[in-house]
């Protein structure tokens, strides 16, 4: 059985498997996008099993492992375009061009209302606490999260002028190692592994910053790390990085946090906007 058709091949061995590793194999089933952000600990805590019996169902579909389990899984997914546009969008493979246009529209409404829907609105006012009460403000993404990591610091930049970002991940490492007590860090991670993303929040609060994490798995490592997590919507497969649900969801929470500044800040805030709207107002033709 090949690795890119994971899920049936569990469906197949189901029948041979223990009963403990049902346990397992229903929850891979019934979320395997939650799975592919688990370690082996926090598969096995979340079905009530010990992490030996996790390794045995790897080794029981002739996986050399739980990474391998990971990898396969995530091929798995990918081939069966799961968080695609396909979902749900009867347009994507139409020759139409509006029926692809209503497939976009939908994945972008979507991954809006998914993120609407598990807001936290007491860490959504904490986040905007320690927005407001910063001496300096850095924002921490890479790959698709660097690009929104960008636009949240272009995005407060007009109305506030202690944001800072740094796209080269050497320069984020070393940035948030050096930040102080009265500093914020903001990191946003959709899938909430990646290491350098943990290891920024990690140095960021070992030197005593304050750190908001942005992701869509509750469950990341840096959790322990962070003062505030912010939940977006978006599940996405480390294999499909950059997908439309991930990037909306990231940029609605920055409108949020930013949408809430404002208004607590307002009239600073738009004398501050008026500033740098006039100061670019000699590029426009």
């Amino acid at each position: 059985m090949a690795n890119s058709d994971l899920l049936t091949k569990i469906a197949e061995y189901y029948p041979h498997l223990t009963k403990s590793e049902k346990k397992v194999a229903d929850y891979i089933l019934s979320s395997p996008q939650e799975v592919l952000k688990f370690t082996i600990s926090d598969l096995a805590e979340t079905c009530g099993v010990g992490d030996t019996t996790v390794f045995r169902f790897c080794r029981t579909l002739k996986l050399d492992g739980y990474q391998n389990f990971r990898l396969a899984l995530a091929i798995s997914l990918n081939s069966h375009d799961v968080s695609d546009i396909r979902n749900g969008n009867q347009g994507f493979d139409s020759e139409n061009i509006d029926e692809l246009c209503r497939s976009v529209m939908n994945a972008y409404i979507e991954a809006v209302n998914n993120t609407f829907k598990i807001l936290d609105f007491e860490s959504l006012k904490k986040a905007v606490d320690l927005i407001a009460d910063a001496r300096l403000i850095y924002f921490y993404g890479l790959g698709g999260s660097g690009i929104t990591a960008e636009e949240a610091k272009n995005k407060f930049l007009r109305v506030t002028p202690n944001v800072f970002y740094n796209c080269d991940s050497h320069m984020q490492l070393m940035t948030a190692s050096l930040l102080s007590e009265e500093d914020l860090a903001i990191i946003f991670s959709n899938s909430g592994t990646t290491k350098d993303a943990i290891e920024i929040t990690r140095l960021a609060k070992s030197a005593g910053a304050k750190t908001i994490f942005i992701t869509r798995f509750p469950k990341t490592p840096a959790a322990r790390y962070t003062d505030v997590l912010l939940i977006s919507g978006a599940n996405e497969g480390p294999m499909q990085g950059g997908s439309i649900a991930a990037k909306t969801s990231q940029l609605f929470m920055v409108d949020i946090l930013y949408a809430e500044y404002f208004r607590r800040f307002f009239d600073k805030c738009s004398e501050n906007k008026k500033q740098t709207s006039k100061s670019i107002a000699g590029k426009m033709l």
